[in-house]
């Protein structure tokens, strides 16, 4: 695999690897994301990669990021030896091919939404639009297709010339990124199944707010407050 940096070619490292980091098929958690839909401009920024979702754990950067056909693939470099600890060993592991998985954090546009299945308006959602937050190496992705696909030079022809295609990412986005490395604030950025699970959670509370308060228990005692203060009366 050649890796474009700079202007600079050079051969896959051993900190690196190839990416497919989310596709548009229906994942675990029922819901899709259009990739056509996904915003990368502000990821473009600062391409952090992380371990587990968690942004107290930064494992290192995309230098290259781009959708093909119906997934988002990227280029990932582990944070050099030594930074860290997590990132030493997300970078072992996936070299191994015992760490596969990989998830994006991303914040849909809820007005774009649509249900799956109309008649089931609560249940898997369709995102037309979103924003990419974060790529991570996670234990279990959400996204079945979203994986590893290429860890050396050896890899699977098809894998490697998608991964070459990829635009690259600017060295000052990167810069910015690898900055974080060391320092990064703590929190965590949700997986794609735990944002839209948060997400429909948020809305179903407001919609059995909404009940509570306008159910007819609530309605009478609104009455009997107004007949109390001689406002209506009762026949």
């Amino acid at each position: 695999m050649q890796r474009f940096f700079s202007g600079d070619i050079e051969a896959l490292g051993d900190r690196e690897i190839g990416v497919i980091a989310a596709t548009s098929n229906v994942a675990r958690d029922g819901h899709v994301i259009e990739i056509n839909g996904l915003n990368l401009n502000e990821y473009r920024k600062v391409p952090i990669v992380l371990y587990q979702h968690d942004s107290s754990q930064p494992v290192g950067t995309a230098t290259s990021l781009g959708v093909v056909g119906n997934a988002l693939a990227a280029r990932i470099q582990f944070a050099p030896p030594g930074i860290s600890v997590v990132a030493d060993q997300a970078c072992a592991l996936c070299k191994a091919a015992i760490l596969r998985g990989i998830s994006i954090g991303f914040d849909p546009d809820w007005s774009t939404a649509e249900p799956l299945d109309p008649k089931k308006p609560r249940g898997g959602q369709r995102f037309r639009k979103s924003e990419l937050l974060e790529i991570s190496v996670v234990s279990i992705p959400s996204d079945t297709g979203a994986t590893v696909v290429q860890r050396s030079f050896g890899g699977r022809e098809d894998f490697r010339r998608l991964i070459e295609r990829l635009p690259p990412i600017s060295r000052p986005s990167i810069e910015r990124a690898a900055a974080k490395l060391p320092r990064h604030a703590g929190g965590r950025i949700l997986s794609h199944a735990g944002h839209v699970w948060t997400l429909l959670q948020i809305a179903e509370q407001k919609r059995e707010e909404q009940k509570r308060r306008y159910s007819r228990q609530a309605r009478k005692a609104d009455l009997e407050r107004l007949r109390a203060r001689g406002a209506v009366n009762f026949h």
